[in-house]
């Protein structure tokens, strides 16, 4: 009987520290895309010609200053090279990413609206599904750094909509499993391995206790 009385207890208190903490939690839908070396208007003009872009879904809750993000997303990654005629061949590829990101947030209220901006880590697992993770070991893990903003406009009190920018780069290169004879194989050929700096644009809806 005691220690049902104590998990009631400490129950009631977990609830109540959330609410006090203003506890949000929600989930969105990004689309974006990989950036080429090179300025932001021959990115702009390389997207309206492949028309490849970045895709995913993610998750995230926040407690006070602290913000926790997990992402999976799908990206295209171009690779150039010369054929034997010395012509410019470019293969693409697929890598599925999951972006684990323990964010510093901080966010001013007006009316219904809520501005955001933050800032931390970024941990991505380079996975083929999302079964994957399960077996993704510590070496797997690349880490780099994510930013962003978010603008969420409420409907009511608790639930609100939420438009969101993220820029995430890796601190150093990552090489990209390919498919052969049905195997996955990590090729440390340098036009296999890139650089990710990438934009995404997302929307979803939040969920706020307090």
């Amino acid at each position: 009987m005691k220690k049902i009385i104590a998990m009631a207890v400490a129950a009631v208190c977990l609830v109540g520290t959330a609410f006090a903490l203003d506890l949000e939690v929600g989930g969105k839908a990004s689309l974006g895309r990989n950036l080429d070396p090179g300025t932001f208007k021959e990115n702009y003009a390389q997207a309206k010609e492949d028309k490849t872009f970045d895709f995913g879904f993610g998750a995230y809750a926040r407690i006070a200053f602290v913000q926790l993000e997990a992402n999976y997303v799908k990206s295209s990654i171009d690779f150039k090279s010369k054929d034997e005629n010395g012509k410019t061949k470019k293969t693409v590829y697929e890598t599925h990413t999951l972006d684990l990101s323990p964010m510093l947030w901080v966010s001013a209220d007006l009316w219904k609206l809520q501005l955001g901006l933050g800032v931390g880590p970024n941990f991505a697992i380079q996975v083929n599904a999302l079964g994957d993770v399960k077996g993704a070991k510590k070496q797997d893990f690349t880490v780099g750094i994510i930013g962003g903003t978010d603008v969420k406009f409420y409907f009511t009190d608790h639930l609100g909509l939420v438009l969101s920018g993220r820029y995430v780069t890796d601190f150093k290169k990552q090489n990209v499993k390919i498919n052969a004879y049905g195997q996955d194989v990590e090729t440390p050929l340098p036009e296999y391995s890139f650089n990710r700096k990438s934009i995404y644009g997302g929307l979803g809806l939040e969920f706020k206790l307090l």
